[in-house]
């Protein structure tokens, strides 16, 4: 009995690496940081991150899902081979567009379930494509949506933990035409989970096992990688305060979604009304964004005082000042600065040391020193918004 659970388990997590959907999404998260690298050369003629951050955060959720499979199995979540197809097909659709916001749960889960509802009542006379539709129509609806809006608990999670770190600054022109900065903040990630497929690999002798649909007593066990992502561009605010908010937001309707698939147990209505929900909800968050931003003012702007820093190189001289992005500096070598220029000017006045006057996000002075060392980055690793670069409007993902 042990060794056929254990058997079965090896041959889940062997299936991971022959789903398209893990590879996709690697892909993907290779290409975001590519395009990134490039956007910062082109505004900055230096790379901020490293080119494979955004693959690194994606592989960083495998044990995640590892130990979050241990509530999937435990509830028993059984997904048909026609329903987990579904999912993996519009994923790669989404993924096709290399827009990381169309990967979030609500918008996979939310189409997949819908297209659940309504593919098996369709029969187009291909015998492969209506062996499939039947399979989707064998899908327990609300076991979809319990699946679906823990997935958005947890995508919620991940984006208040990593979202709002290592974000990428990018310079774009204002309505006037003038340079402005902004922070880019996109993830993907690639969440695995353990779910039970109907089969004849397994067999159960508990009456009230799997809990969501108790009758089912043979199946096998797949570990499938599920796909979610995050895009988000600031300029008004910081990602540090504004990032952790949405991502508050987005658990918060994870557990609504939860709670009304859950009740889907009883009437089924309500884990398509989940599903809907998911959708519209996750847009809802992103249009709010949104909308806040554009209606602020900006933040990272040339002033008549002070310069706001706008990125800071890691392992920089100003990474070791713990130099902030969004804080304001307002004297260099005890030299008032309002220009890129000014500041490079009074950096020179003491080659070996530097000490900055600065404002902090609360508004508060602090003073940051440091010795410069040969090999040191010339400019303290420091980026700034200014007039002179010949750039383009990079548009947003």
């Amino acid at each position: 009995m042990i060794e056929s659970w254990l058997f079965e388990l090896l041959k889940g997590m062997g299936r991971l690496f022959i789903h398209p959907v893990f590879y996709v999404t690697m892909a993907v998260a290779v290409v975001l940081g590519y395009f990134r690298v490039k956007r910062e050369r082109h505004d900055f003629h230096i790379r901020v991150e490293y080119g494979l951050t955004e693959f690194q955060k994606a592989l960083k959720t495998l044990v995640l899902g590892l130990a979050i499979s241990v509530l999937t199995l435990g509830v028993g979540i059984i997904l048909p081979f026609g329903t987990i197809f579904l999912i993996s097909i519009v994923t790669v659709v989404f993924t096709l567009l290399i827009k990381p916001r169309f990967l979030s749960t609500g918008y996979i889960f939310g189409f997949s379930l819908l297209l659940a509802v309504l593919l098996p009542k369709w029969t187009t006379g291909i015998a492969s494509v209506d062996s499939l539709f039947s399979s989707i129509g064998e899908t327990h609806l609300p076991s979809m949506a319990i699946l679906m809006g823990m997935l958005m608990i947890v995508e919620g999670i991940l984006v208040i933990k990593q979202a709002s770190t290592q974000t990428s600054p990018q310079l774009e022109k204002s309505k006037r035409g003038l340079p402005v900065g902004s922070h880019v903040s996109q993830r993907v990630w690639v969440l695995p989970l353990f779910v039970l497929v109907p089969g004849d690999a397994l067999q159960t002798s508990f009456e009230w096992w799997p809990v969501l649909q108790v009758g089912e007593r043979s199946f096998s066990i797949w570990l499938v990688p599920f796909a979610m992502g995050f895009y988000s561009r600031l300029k008004a605010s910081l990602p540090k305060e504004t990032v952790p908010i949405t991502g508050r937001q987005m658990t918060a309707l994870g557990v609504l979604i939860t709670s009304l698939a859950i009740a889907g147990v009883w009437w089924e209505t309500a884990a398509i009304l989940s599903a809907v929900l998911a959708v519209f909800g996750r847009e809802f968050i992103q249009y709010r964004v949104r909308a806040h931003d554009e209606e602020s003012q900006p933040i990272f702007v040339q002033r008549d005082k002070g310069l706001v820093i706008l990125g800071v190189i890691p392992q920089s001289p100003a990474e070791k000042m713990n130099l902030q992005i969004g804080e304001i500096i307002v004297k260099v070598n005890g030299i008032s600065v309002s220009t890129v220029e000014g500041f490079y000017e009074a950096l020179q006045q003491n080659r070996a040391f530097c000490k900055l006057q600065v404002v902090d996000t609360n508004g508060e002075d602090r003073f940051a020193q440091c010795a410069i060392y040969e090999g040191d980055h010339h400019e303290l690793g420091l980026l700034f918004v200014q007039y002179g670069k010949k750039w383009k409007r990079t548009e947003a993902v």
